[in-house]
This record gives structure tokens, sequence and C-alpha cells, in this order.
């Protein structure tokens, strides 16, 4: 296996939540929970950006590096990928294989996790994989009109003749770091799915989300932790 970095970006600035971050599920920040996930990873060197001095200081106590993020990359319009390269290039690092955390989603699958990088440690043809659900759902965009994405309208076939369809979670992101230098994306090169459990897809994005992550929060750490 290459060398091992997981970079955890956590934002202290939010705007659907103040200080989204250090929110509490199950008596864990959910900076804290992704760096306790991220532990269970053996060999594995972690990072913590921020531009938040108060959520570096919480996670000190813990073996991760902590560093703080460019106001450049400090933004509402900076991307995963911004901080990814700032932090590739700050540690001066150009080789092996990066994780990319996401803290907004509290349950994170550590098996499908584990079974992801053993595949693609193993698999010389995949260049990056993104977790995901596979579910059987039928989307409608609004345009001038709500129309159809990606089925027709009136016709409903048995779950079992629908093509396979995976959902991406967001929880983590893998991703060789040389192949990411040449394309600036998570999904570089060849990409493919890792089916994860419908509880790990769970993502704080509303107060009502992070009210639901709070009160089931103690049913699915036994599996995490």
């Amino acid at each position: 296996m290459k060398e091992l970095l997981t970079i955890i970006p956590v934002r202290g600035g939010s705007k659907g939540i103040y200080q989204k971050n250090l929110q509490l599920v199950n008596g864990k920040t959910l900076v804290e929970r992704a760096v306790l996930a991220a532990l269970q990873i053996p060999k594995n060197r972690i990072v913590v950006s921020s531009d938040d001095s108060k959520i570096l200081d919480s996670v000190k106590k813990y073996q991760v590096e902590l560093v703080m993020r460019s106001d450049e990359n400090s933004t509402d319009s900076s991307t995963s990928e911004n901080v990814v390269t700032e932090v590739l290039s700050e540690l001066n690092i150009s080789e092996g294989v990066i994780i990319l955390l996401q803290a907004t989603n509290p349950f994170v699958d550590i098996l499908s996790l584990q079974k992801a990088l053993a595949y693609i440690g193993s698999n010389s043809s995949v260049d990056s994989i993104f977790s995901a659900i596979e579910k059987n759902i039928y989307l409608w965009q609004l345009k001038d009109s709500w129309i159809p994405i990606g089925h027709e309208k009136i016709i409903r076939l048995p779950r079992q003749l629908n093509s396979r369809t995976a959902v991406e979670t967001g929880s983590y992101y893998i991703f060789q770091a040389e192949k990411f230098i040449q394309e600036k994306t998570r999904f570089c090169g060849i990409s493919e799915p890792s089916l994860t459990h419908i509880w790990s897809s769970f993502d704080i994005d509303t107060e009502e989300d992070l009210i639901f992550c709070q009160k089931i929060g103690k049913a699915f750490d036994d599996q995490i932790f």
C-alpha cells in the first residue's frame, strides 16, 4: 500500500448552522468524529485543514497535523479540490493515496472505507473511489417545467429490471495523489463507487439534519468507534 494521507476539510463559517463542525453528535463534535474515524485506519497520516483556530485547537489532543487554510481557500466558493491542492503543496506531497473525509457525514462506515482502500491498493485500473449507496430512485429536474432525468415519465419497471444506480453520499473519497495533481478533481482517472450502509449517507446541512443525527447517534456509534 502506498503512503496514506487523510485530509479533513472543516470551515468555521456555515450559512445553515452556526459553527456546524463543532456541533455535537452523541457527545463528540463533527470534526472530532471525523478524526476518530480516520484514526482507525492503520499507517494513516491525518491532516485537519481549517480557517478557524477554534476548530484546529479542538483536535490538538489527537495525533493529527493542523493546517491553517489560506484566505483564498476560505470563501463560500472554495472547493474541496482547492483545499486538497493547498494541503498537498504545503506538505510537499506528490504521490500516495488520499482520503478526503467529510466531517458533515457523522457516521463513517469504517468497514466499507477499509475495503475501498484495499481495492484501490490492489487494482491498478482504478484511480478514484467515492462512497455511495445503491438505490433505485426517480429524479426530476425543474426547467420550464418538471422533467424526468434518466427515465420515462410513464414507465415504472420492477426494481430487478432497472439498471444498477449508485447515489454519492459524500462521506469519503479516495484517490491517487498523482492523478489528482494532474486533473485537479477527486474523480480523477477511472472512478468507481464504494457501496456503504444507508446510515453512513446521512449528511448534516440543516438544523433538521443535525437534530435527526443527534437523535440516532447512539444507535450507530458502536459500529463506528
